[in-house]
């Protein structure tokens, strides 16, 4: 992108802050094409409606997520930040990260204020959270409350290798989120029967009260170190997509399945599933020989589809041969849900040289392909973006985006209506956006961005956006 064109970028975002966040309705894009602002019309068009910014921490926060109880209409945020008079300890040549606690705030007006957060985690916990494996929570079909987060096992070493081990920890709340049980752990060596690591997690709660926990699992690499005291070549380091279910409310888990592999070994990973229907699983895959002649892997995303609760899973497809070629991770997160009616939607974003952006597309046939996708934001250029989809009480589909183009990061705020049409409100500056379906509405939280200078998190922040009609 040249230099004029970021400079626009930047003055468009600041131009569009000032106006008041108005929306401006947009025609679906074919795959490839950006999509374009229609010419004005006298007849009455739908829009957004972009509540006040709510700030619930000025600066520290990290990553936050935010779920809603259907029934009661409470809205719950979690995220990480650094612990109170948390002092990391020094070493040789290199800053070890603060200590973090898990924290959750909950809000009985729909999102526009929210009580005093309580603390999640256990002490002893070394807690963990980045833009793809964040601190989640999620809401039961009683009102119960989970909190799914890792944790890293300070103690664990192996000769030969630079690989840890990280664990995942779920905690558990009967009283609306105002206090937690112990939290448990998920897929520890008890279980599994081997020693591994677990990252990138996405945690889903099923219309029938199921808990599904997916994650990015590294036990062959650990297997390989442990027997030749060396790290493992690229066919064997390689990650792992597996789930596994809890049907006694987040109490107890079983042994994990395997879902595919081999997967990136640092992107997001998705669960979804209807009232009735499959369940479905997602990340993206890394195929190195794919494509004859490249030395980088294939990246696209990937879906695979389950008719027994997560036992066993159907052979992946892609969401669309977008042939993503990269040599590392992006880590970066799909986006992935399941309407009433039972079609699957997906957005993500791809930087594939034939059509780098963000794009979104549904399974109208249980998973087994995917319509053609409409763009939701294409350029010559679009650097790696986290993606995040929820939909409403109507079945639209509501995707929040980053845009990081311009010399601010912006996030991007669209609702594809089940006709498929497609509006959008205009980007706002900040980074890693979660969203949840609200009724009609859908709540969207982010992190902000970190001020120049600072090293810590840049707070966290939510609003509430809504369609209205507009002449």
């Amino acid at each position: 992108m040249s230099p004029n064109t970021r400079r626009l970028a930047t003055m468009l975002g600041a131009l569009l802050m000032a106006s008041g966040g108005g929306l401006t309705p947009v025609i679906a894009a074919p795959l490839g094409d950006t999509a374009q602002s229609p010419h004005a019309s006298a007849a009455v068009t739908p829009s957004l409606a972009l509540s006040e910014t709510l700030i619930l921490k000025q600066t520290g926060g990290r990553n936050p997520t935010v779920a809603v109880d259907q029934k009661s209409g409470a809205v719950y945020m979690a995220w990480a930040q650094e612990a109170p008079s948390s002092e990391p300890v020094q070493k040789t040549g290199k800053k070890a990260d603060p200590k973090l606690e898990v924290l959750l705030a909950r809000s009985d007006d729909g999102g526009r204020h929210f009580g005093i957060p309580v603390v999640v985690n256990s002490p002893k916990d070394r807690v963990i959270s980045h833009s793809v494996n964040p601190t989640q929570v999620g809401v039961g079909p009683k009102g119960e409350v989970y909190v799914l987060y890792g944790s890293k096992d300070p103690d664990f070493t192996l000769e030969g290798s630079y690989l840890g081990r990280q664990t995942l920890r779920l905690a558990r709340s009967e009283d609306g989120g105002r206090s937690f049980a112990a939290p448990i752990e998920i897929g520890s060596e008890a279980i599994e029967g081997l020693v591994t690591s677990l990252g990138m997690a996405n945690l889903f709660v099923a219309p029938d009260g199921s808990l599904y926990v997916s994650w990015l699992d590294s036990r062959e690499s650990i297997t390989y170190v442990l027997k030749h005291k060396k790290h493992p070549p690229r066919g064997v380091y390689a990650s792992q997509l597996r789930v596994t279910r809890s049907i006694d409310a987040g109490r107890s888990f079983a042994k994990s399945t395997l879902v595919t592999k081999p997967v990136c070994v640092c992107c997001g990973t998705k669960v979804a599933q209807g009232v009735d229907g499959p369940l479905y699983a997602s990340t993206r895959g890394s195929a190195f020989s794919e494509l004859k002649g490249s030395v980088d892997a294939v990246r696209d995303i990937i879906v695979a589809a389950s008719r027994d609760h997560g036992a066993t899973w159907s052979k992946a497809v892609k969401v669309h041969d977008d042939r993503f070629k990269i040599s590392g991770c992006p880590d970066i997160t799909p986006g992935l849900s399941v309407d009433s009616k039972g079609r699957l939607h997906a957005a993500w974003y791809t930087g594939t040289e034939l059509h780098p952006g963000v794009f979104y597309a549904v399974s109208s046939n249980g998973g087994k392909s995917f319509s053609e996708p409409i763009a939701l934001l294409t350029d010559e250029w679009v650097p790696y973006g986290d993606v995040k989809l929820a939909l409403d009480a109507h079945d639209n589909a509501w995707v929040a985006f980053e845009d990081r183009r311009g010399d601010t990061d912006l996030i991007h705020l669209v609702r594809v209506a089940t006709d498929g049409q497609v509006i959008r409100a205009q980007p706002w500056p900040g980074t890693i956006p979660d969203v949840a379906g609200l009724g009609d509405s859908v709540v969207v939280a982010w992190g902000g961005l970190v001020p120049e200078g600072e090293e810590q998190g840049g707070g966290i922040q939510t609003l509430i956006a809504s369609p209205k009609m507009e002449p």
